[in-house]
């Protein structure tokens, strides 16, 4: 059988440390397995404010991690009512015309919307 490597590379980018404080437990239990098994991971801003998300989302964009990126993979739970940085960095990503597989935080279903 033939063996192909896939190099996957996982950066995570948070807006600053501790803005998981008030997640579940299981919530912040997965997104520290994230970070300790990521390539790489960024703390955007030392301070808790709202303009740490927005200058995460900024960030992704910016840093053109979305455009250079073959493939995307988000964890995603795809409220529609909520204005989340996660689902800014989805639609831009759907806009630019990438494959993209969303994984629920909760229920594990994988999803794959179309550009």
């Amino acid at each position: 059988m033939k063996h192909i490597d896939f190099y996957i590379k996982i950066i995570v980018v948070v807006p600053f440390i501790g803005y998981d404080s008030k997640w579940p437990d299981q919530s912040k239990h997965r997104l520290k397995k994230l970070i300790q098994n990521a390539n790489d991971s960024i703390v955007i801003s030392h301070s808790a404010d709202v303009s740490s998300y927005k200058k995460r989302n900024y960030y992704m964009v910016d840093h053109d991690m979305v455009d250079h990126a073959e493939y995307l993979i988000g964890v995603f739970d795809n409220q529609k009512k909520l204005r989340s940085g996660t689902a800014q960095t989805v639609n831009y990503a759907l806009h630019q015309g990438k494959v993209i597989t969303l994984i629920h935080p909760d229920t594990m279903e994988i999803t794959a919307p179309a550009p």
